[in-house]
């Protein structure tokens, strides 16, 4: 395994999961262009839609960043270390979004119900679900 600085795994060997995680958050820009030409309107979604992404959105926030991470056995991070925690802080990130869309559905077919937790979601991948980032954390033992 190969390190840079003596810390972290060298960037190639986490390229294959920051493809990964790029490709989810990707994803969710996809979906959203393809809301917005298959005719979703830019209109106030419901109340019940709003309050139940924004739950879903904190829920997923706050369990991150609650989420224990592993500690390294000789101080530095091996890529089988940091694969688990960046594969399910990312499946955690994303599920609003994807309630979001559900609700897209059942509701007027309002952008907002998407559009919303999908910023936050790209946000949170962005801040949190990087491999360098779970690296990182994982490398300080917190």
């Amino acid at each position: 395994m190969s390190t840079l600085g003596g810390t972290n795994p060298a960037p190639a060997d986490l390229r294959p999961l920051a493809i990964m995680v790029g490709a989810m958050a990707g994803g969710l820009v996809l979906i959203g262009v393809i809301l917005a030409l298959i005719g979703g309107v830019l209109e106030t979604p419901s109340t019940w839609a709003l309050l139940v992404v924004a739950a879903a959105t904190l829920a997923a926030w706050a369990l991150v960043l609650v989420m224990p991470v592993p500690r390294p056995s000789d101080g530095i991070p091996s890529p089988a270390a940091v694969s688990p925690v960046v594969v399910v802080r990312a499946a955690v990130l994303e599920a609003p979004a994807i309630l979001g869309l559900v609700l897209f559905f059942i509701d007027r077919q309002t952008l907002l119900v998407y559009a919303l937790p999908a910023v936050f979601s790209v946000a949170g991948m962005w801040l949190f679900a990087r491999p360098s980032v779970v690296a990182q954390r994982i490398s300080r033992g917190a």
